[in-house]
């Protein structure tokens, strides 16, 4: 498959921060990649740079196989939708939308131009809106006309930086289906991106997660769940996320900090020359919820309920640990409640405090299997 998008090794500062340091990635052809991360992750940083807006300190960026990395953002094939949509007021939505095509670049005819407002205003359900001025609109129709705008010319990629973040959940939802819609009416490459997992799991088909502008991993969501290499990546996928337990090694035997939760270093493949504090990680849904204690198991208090619709997250304290987990709608616990947790050790990773390296060498679940525990 082609590579559209490259980033090398691209290193970027402001005055002491380091927004960007040592990235890299690739983008396929008609793939979605998001780029998800915390806020001062270097998401943004990223974005402008692709597009020709900063120029990284060093390290390259390649669109198509050419090195573009010295040139002109009006020189590269990109189209870019910011969180702040960048609408022009003194314009209607048609001409808002029309306007990448009169451009001195990309200069079109009229007739043409009116073809190709009139079926991304189609794509984008902003048909009815095109005499419209920018004021007028919600933020939902800014979002849509800033995306059908980039549509329009019809670009080799999409840079779409927190398209969706400032719109409320039920806009968030409807623009998320008319985007996998759009991409997979065009085929288009496109680098997604967020802070926000849900959206990242609902359009992109790999993830790449960054935080202090590197990148921590990529893969399909499936994989990244079975074989999480850092512990920031459990934090950062999942509804809910990677629950943690702190612990400490000795001997070859792990046990969790404040309980009586004892594995063996072998259960976890943990090496049994590791010793010292070391942090347990298990994705909620494998964690067993019993009715009674049991040897190995750990007693929590029901903190808070939260009714999700099709199902119910619950936040469990045991001790100093805090563990929120998915059950089903007709499992009635109350806050105040103990509940007893069962930790299977062939579903637990093992990281380093310090680091957040992942410790232990198990063989990776299989990514298929985790298919159904993807969202």
């Amino acid at each position: 498959m082609t590579t559209v998008i490259e980033a090398r090794n691209l290193a970027k500062s402001f005055g002491r921060v380091r927004a960007l340091d040592g990235l890299s990635f690739s983008v396929k052809e008609g793939e979605i990649l998001a780029l998800l991360g915390p806020t001062g992750a270097g998401k943004t940083t990223t974005m402008r740079c692709l597009a020709g807006l900063e120029k990284p300190d060093s390290g390259e960026i390649v669109l198509d196989g050419v090195d573009v990395t010295g040139e002109s953002a009006r020189a590269r094939d990109v189209a870019v939708v910011f969180e702040g949509f960048n609408l022009l007021p003194t314009l209607s939505v048609r001409d808002n939308v029309a306007f990448p095509l009169r451009s001195p670049v990309y200069r079109e005819s009229e007739d043409l131009i009116a073809s190709r407002v009139s079926t991304a205003a189609a794509d984008l359900k902003i048909s009815h809106l095109l005499d419209r001025r920018i004021d007028q609109l919600s933020g939902g129709e800014k979002q849509r006309v800033a995306i059908a705008r980039a549509l329009v010319r019809r670009p080799r990629a999409f840079l779409l930086d927190e398209p969706l973040s400032a719109l409320d959940l039920k806009l968030r939802e409807a623009l998320q289906a008319e985007l996998k819609e759009v991409h997979e009416k065009f085929g288009a490459t496109v680098l997604y991106a967020s802070h926000d997992f849900p959206s990242t799991a609902e359009l992109a088909d790999r993830i790449a997660l960054i935080e202090d502008g590197r990148i921590l991993q990529i893969g399909r969501l499936p994989e990244l769940i079975a074989d999480p290499h850092w512990l920031s990546v459990g934090l950062l996928i999942g509804s809910p996320s990677l629950a943690q337990f702190s612990a400490g090694a000795a001997g070859g035997e792990v046990t969790i900090d404040d309980t009586n939760c004892v594995f063996s270093a072998a259960s976890l493949d943990l090496s049994p020359s590791v010793s010292g504090a070391v942090r347990i990680g298990i994705w909620p849904e494998d964690v067993v919820l019993l009715s009674e204690a049991r040897s190995g198991t750990l007693s929590g208090i029901v903190w808070a309920t939260d009714f999700r619709g099709a199902d119910q997250a619950i936040e469990v304290r045991v001790g100093s640990h805090r563990l929120r987990k998915a059950v089903p709608r007709d499992i009635l616990l109350r806050e105040g409640e103990t509940v007893h947790l069962f930790l299977p050790p062939e579903s637990c990773f093992t990281f380093a405090p310090e680091t957040g390296r992942r410790l232990d060498t198990r063989t990776k679940r299989s990514a298929d299997a985790q298919s159904a525990e993807a969202h």
